[in-house]
Formats: structure tokens, sequence, C-alpha cells
């Protein structure tokens, strides 16, 4: 298992499994390359057996001075629930913590009913600051939550 910073070349993939996974609410193959380009962090994880596999990727862009916003996060669903998640975000959180010091918060969106998402976030701290009514697109709701970076010093996460 590896975790790299997506490239260019990485594109097809990840907007292929971001099609996959979100399917109407998917961003953009433009709108990627524009992340690419201006993200904090765009990481992937993959595995290589004689191949390299994408396995899922997060995207934490800045949006305040000591803000960041976690605005996609995937998993391929035959990986989900086995721990890949949760070494990814665990990783992208220590990144962060380690090269943006000014990085207080960290904020995100999810669907209220994506219950192993939800479960993971908060396996980190984040909590449930609010519930946005038709949020998305097809008009489903989300909750916004929030991990206060200085609250937690250090993940020990056993996978």
């Amino acid at each position: 298992m590896r975790i790299r910073t997506v490239k260019k070349k990485d594109l097809y993939k990840i907007t292929k499994l971001e099609k996959k996974i979100f399917q109407d609410q998917a961003f953009s193959k433009s709108l990627m390359k524009e992340l690419l380009d201006q993200s904090l962090l765009f990481h992937k994880i993959e595995m290589k057996i004689l191949f390299t596999k994408l396995i899922g990727f997060i995207i934490l862009i800045k949006d305040m001075n000591d803000r960041a916003n976690l605005i996609n996060f995937a998993i391929k669903p035959k990986y989900q629930g086995r721990g890949y998640g949760t070494l990814l975000l665990k990783n992208s959180l220590d990144w962060l913590r380690s090269n943006h010091s000014l990085i207080k918060k960290i904020i995100l969106n999810v669907k209220t009913d994506n219950n192993r998402a939800i479960r993971l976030y908060e396996k980190f701290e984040f909590h449930i600051v609010k519930k946005i009514e038709k949020y998305y697109q097809n008009k489903e709701a989300a909750y916004l939550m929030e991990l206060n970076l200085e609250s937690v010093k250090k993940y020990d996460l056993s996978l």
C-alpha cells in the first residue's frame, strides 16, 4: 500500500473512480484538473501487485487562512470497510499538521445517510456542526462536520 501525491497522469483514473462513486454528483475532469493545481493536498492510495491499482483519493483545499476544507474523499466500493480510508485520512491529517501549522480547523460536508463515512470522521474527532438541507444537486441533505486540529495532537489508530 502506498500513498502518493496525485499527478496529471493520474487524473484519468481519479475521474473514472469519482464518476463510479458519485455518479451524477461527480466532479468534472476539468474541475479535477483545477483542483490538482490549486489544492492544499491531493493524495491517492494505491496498491501495487503486478500493476498499480488505484484504491482511493482525498482532496483538501485551503478556504481560509487557518482552515482547510476536505472537499472530496473516495475509496473504491470493494475496498471500503477494510481500513484504507482510515489509513488515507490519517496520513493526510498528519501531513497537513506537519506541513501547514497555520491550519487549525478542517471542515467537510457528508451526506446525512452516509453512516460509514460519518463513523470514520468521528473516529478522527470530527463532530457534526449542523445539518444543511438540500445541500447536494439532487436535494439531499448534508452534515457540516468540523475538526479542531489543536485539540487532537496525534492519531494513534490501529488498523
